[in-house]
């Protein structure tokens, strides 16, 4: 993966926290980057948009954890985006 890849998640990253009042999820895996802002922006749809080649958001339906790892337990999660990892845009 590129360092401008990276540089350019940073950037998303802080859009996302400025315009979803703030990031409360974030998951890395080899082929889609997920964040997970506390609301739906319209800034944001637009920002990535114009920023990268694609990108997937829907609402989060988060399920109550049981057993030690309740990660997601305790913050509000209002909306998801994916960003595919590619080389692109």
């Amino acid at each position: 993966m590129s360092v401008d890849f990276y540089k350019k998640i940073m950037e998303i990253s802080k859009v996302m926290e400025e315009k979803g009042d703030g990031i409360s999820y974030i998951r890395n895996k080899s082929d889609i980057y997920t964040i997970g802002t506390k609301k739906y922006s319209e800034e944001i749809a637009k920002y990535l948009d114009e920023n990268v080649e694609s990108w997937e958001g829907t609402e989060a339906q988060l399920t109550k954890k049981k057993g030690k790892n309740k990660q997601l337990n305790g913050k509000k999660v209002g909306y998801l985006w994916k960003i595919p990892i590619t080389e692109g845009k």
